[in-house]
């Protein structure tokens, strides 16, 4: 049975700060900051700073990137932070790249690490790279000064063998503690080196208690009230891929070590091997729950790679898709977050408006879940004659719906004592840990990336963001509850200003042809060979580009490193889930058992994308 709610009106927003159409830049003498002037700043500031150090500067596609040696990172991180004119006060992502094979001009350096850093005062980008010496593989730690570099890094470290000297946990993080070898170096096979058959891992101190040591009580059980709990894999909330070890001090909770990689697969080290097409069913596997958003950024990141515009009607197709799915996204999310904590009438109201819209998925794109509907350059296919019957009946019922949903928990006693003051982060530290989406706007922090760096034509729609002030569960649940409201009025929007016209670019060496003239035209099937085969289909000119999208739990982002083949020499996935998770421990600190579950709920973890 599920929670009755106390109130008899439907709960409105209208308090909220709310934010609406940002400036894309901030002002200056009454003008926006062009990027260029940014970019231009960044770079005269470095090199005035650190002179010979900064070894290059350059620019592809709209994004900058600064490089210089491994020992000189750190000094240059601090300074891009702490500058007033910079104050770049987001660390984005760290990643690595291994240029061993690569033909470009990268003499005497394997790894490079990739620092990709926002300012929030100047909604800008920049990149640094960092030069790492094969023979030590060592690096300043950037965790002194972001929280949000710990997970990064580990994954860097775990994958690519880098230490990042003064890590405060510098341990795997996805592959077994006793794994030997570092999957993402080029002299790592595709096919893995036994990943399988490593299982229980070889030191025998490892299992056990892992505070142990650190207990004031020496360890003593009649001494001490504190206990080890493993929560998870199996526990219903963890949905079968999450383990948590807590540490309790009576019945709070003291310490937390979030343990993940039960679903590590590689994905990242597929996109190696996958031409750019054939990688976008790769990305469905990912977050699952919106795969078409997945499949758009990854789509996006390609064609600003490669110059390429898509059509009009292919835009408008993409957002609404994007919408809906965040919509969907956000519908499981509920259902399975109500459920954990109680609530179990929620749960069959937001899988029914799911299955609605997976009607509407299968009705575009042939299939309910992994649907790999994008294409570099367009989408696969036109949508059918009926969508638009399909899109307006959907929007015109659903609010009904969500306000079913707002009267059994928004104002329920049981759900706001379940929620109010439970896991609850600032809005300095959602910036230092690299929160982003709900979880970091029901801190405060307004920032989503449809209005700060609009893209797909999102600066033409009417909508606003919600914004809480807790940072708490209950305010993140708030936050996504007038998300859905705000995702109808985008679609309802685009859906009525569908234009006509083509679904993909016109060029034949990009876009497959049609079938009927593959199996009717020989010039229609060269180009459909030709297009297909890696050695001669798709090949982006060498570079990198970074494109982040707003996915339903935040930031999602590519970062692809071309070498001018057909393949991506490296693809990076920077994974909204990944990131807002290692803030855990802080959230459950001093909480009970019970509310991890409502804390792990409001966070939306999908393990699909946590691993990759």
């Amino acid at each position: 049975m599920g929670l009755r709610s106390e109130a008899t009106e439907k709960q409105t927003f209208n308090d909220w700060p709310r934010l609406g159409q940002r400036m894309p830049m901030e002002k200056k003498n009454g003008s926006p900051i062009a990027h260029t002037d940014v970019d231009n700043l960044t770079s005269k500031k470095l090199e005035e700073r650190f002179g010979e150090d900064v070894l290059e500067v350059s620019g592809s596609r709209g994004d900058r990137t600064a490089v210089c040696e491994a020992d000189r990172a750190s000094d240059m991180l601090a300074f891009l932070r702490d500058d007033p004119d910079l104050a770049y006060d987001r660390l984005s992502d760290v990643t690595a790249v291994d240029y061993s094979e690569y033909p470009g001009p990268h003499p005497g350096t394997r790894f490079n690490v990739v620092y990709h850093l926002y300012s929030h005062p100047h909604n800008h980008r920049f990149r640094l790279r960092a030069k790492v010496d094969d023979r030590t593989c060592g690096i300043p730690s950037a965790c002194g000064l972001w929280k949000g570099a710990e997970w990064p890094e580990r994954e860097a470290y775990d994958m690519f063998g880098i230490r990042f000297e003064g890590h405060p946990d510098l341990r795997r993080i996805l592959m077994p503690v006793n794994f030997k070898y570092h999957p993402l170096r080029k002299d790592y096979p595709v096919k893995g080196r036994g990943e399988r058959d490593v299982i229980a891992p070889e030191d025998p101190g490892f299992e056990g208690n892992p505070f142990e040591g650190d207990d004031p009580a020496g360890g003593d059980p009649l001494a001490s009230e504190r206990m080890v709990l493993n929560l998870g894999p199996q526990h219903p909330a963890t949905h079968g891929t999450l383990r948590l070890t807590l540490e309790l001090d009576g019945e709070r909770i003291s310490r937390c070590l979030p343990d993940i990689g039960y679903l590590h697969t590689g994905f990242e080290k597929l996109g190696e091997h996958h031409t750019y097409n054939q990688w976008v069913t790769v990305t469905d596997r990912m977050n699952y729950l919106s795969p078409l958003c997945n499949n758009i950024g990854f789509a996006m990141t390609v064609e600003k790679l490669m110059g390429l515009e898509v059509p009009p009607r292919a835009t408008v197709i993409r957002v609404i898709l994007s919408e809906l799915s965040r919509i969907a996204d956000h519908m499981v999310w509920l259902g399975t977050h109500a459920l954990d904590i109680g609530a179990m009438t929620v749960f069959l109201y937001t899988f029914e408006q799911r299955e609605r819209l997976y009607d509407i998925f299968e009705a575009v794109t042939g299939t309910r879940l992994t649907t790999s509907y994008t294409r570099v350059g367009g989408l696969g296919w036109d949508v059918p004659d009926n969508f638009h019957e399909l899109v307006t009946d959907f929007t015109a019922q659903f609010p009904r719906a969500a306000g079913e949903v707002d009267r059994l928990l928004t104002r329920n006693r049981i759900w706001i004592d379940r929620t109010k003051g439970i896991g609850v982060i600032s809005g300095e530290d959602a910036i230092a840990w690299n929160l982003t989406g709900p979880m970091a706007r029901g801190s405060g922090v307004n920032y989503d990336l449809r209005k700060a760096e609009p893209y797909l034509g999102y600066e033409e729609y009417d909508f606003e963001i919600p914004v809480g002030e807790k940072g708490d569960v209950y305010d993140r649940y708030l936050v996504r509850m007038e998300e859905l409201n705000q995702s109808v009025r985008i679609v309802e929007q685009a859906v009525n200003h569908l234009p006509g016209g083509a679904v993909k670019v016109d060029d034949a060496k990009v876009i497959l042809p049609e079938k009927d003239a593959v199996y009717t035209g020989m010039e229609s099937l060269i180009h459909h060979f030709k297009v297909t085969m890696d050695d001669h289909g798709i090949a982006p000119p060498p570079g990198e580009i970074y494109v982040p999208t707003e996915s339903p739990n935040g930031e999602l982002g590519f970062y692809i490193v071309s070498d001018g083949s057909g393949a991506a020499y490296r693809l990076r996935v920077r994974p909204p889930s990944f990131m807002n998770y290692q803030c855990f421990p802080q959230l459950a600190h001093g909480h009970m058992v019970a509310d991890v579950v409502a804390i792990l709920g409001s966070i939306n973890v999908i393990a699909g994308e946590l691993d990759r």
